[in-house]
């Protein structure tokens, strides 16, 4: 996708319809050491639980409450992640 800046609607829409389905080269369209604002768009992979988010370690089948769960991330003191 390119965003197309400046101009009226016809003059855009004209530019789309000469350059429809043909390469466009990077020189043309950017100059030397300009900056470029990229916006980048994933696959949506929905509500992901831990284990597949963070590849944590399934826990043993006896474990109370869930297998595919946080079990232990540290000690109490120092009480926090590190």
């Amino acid at each position: 996708e390119i965003q197309l800046n400046g101009g009226s609607i016809e003059d855009k829409v004209k530019w789309v319809r000469e350059h429809l389905e043909k390469p466009i080269q990077v020189s043309n369209v950017f100059g030397q050491d300009e900056m470029v604002d990229c916006v980048g768009v994933t696959k949506g992979k929905g509500f992901k639980g831990v284990t597949s988010r963070w590849h944590t370690k399934k826990l043993p089948r006896k474990t109370h409450k869930g297998l595919r769960k946080v079990a232990c991330i540290g000690a109490w003191h120092p009480s926090r992640v590190s």
